[in-house]
């Protein structure tokens, strides 16, 4: 009888936080050099995951939106970029383990960077807002399940 090797999984949980809730990222605000930083972390993890990239352009897809100045109106998307829009990027990453059915897992990794819209703090001191009770340790999840779903499910059993 043959013995099934065994995945190891890793886990960078703590680590992947650490990174992303860091000041050195500034609150990783939309289109900000955080969140660069951040996108590039992410997508690094992916590959040493094994993941492949699924975006328009590898592992990242760009995406444009006009901020609201109402914080009760929707956001409004646009594919060009024109004035007082910002442009942030996804990271999507893919699993191809044959299977029949694909499950889709996301988590947003930008935060609210200085504060602003969205902000429940009213000081009027400038602050980092890290992210790291939501945004950071919700992505840093989502790569501890890429590494457990790495070797699973697949059809090749």
């Amino acid at each position: 009888m043959a013995c099934k090797q065994e995945h190891k999984v890793e886990n960078k949980i703590k680590e992947d936080v650490t990174f992303l809730a860091d000041d050195k990222l500034e609150g990783r605000g939309t289109g900000t050099e955080g969140e660069k930083a951040a996108e590039k972390y992410i997508a690094e993890r992916f590959k040493s995951l094994g993941l492949e990239g699924k975006g328009t352009n590898g592992f990242y897809q760009d995406f444009t939106f006009t901020p609201k100045t109402d914080a009760h109106s929707e956001v409004e998307y646009t594919s060009v970029n024109k004035d007082g829009t910002i442009t942030g990027r996804n990271v999507l990453g893919f699993i191809d383990n044959k299977a029949t059915q694909t499950i889709v897992i996301g988590a947003h990794f930008d935060h609210l960077g200085y504060g602003g819209d969205g902000s429940l703090d009213r000081s009027e001191e400038k602050a980092i807002h890290n992210g790291a009770d939501d945004n950071a340790s919700g992505v840093a999840i989502m790569l501890n399940l890429a590494s457990k779903l790495k070797k699973t499910n697949t059809n090749n059993n």
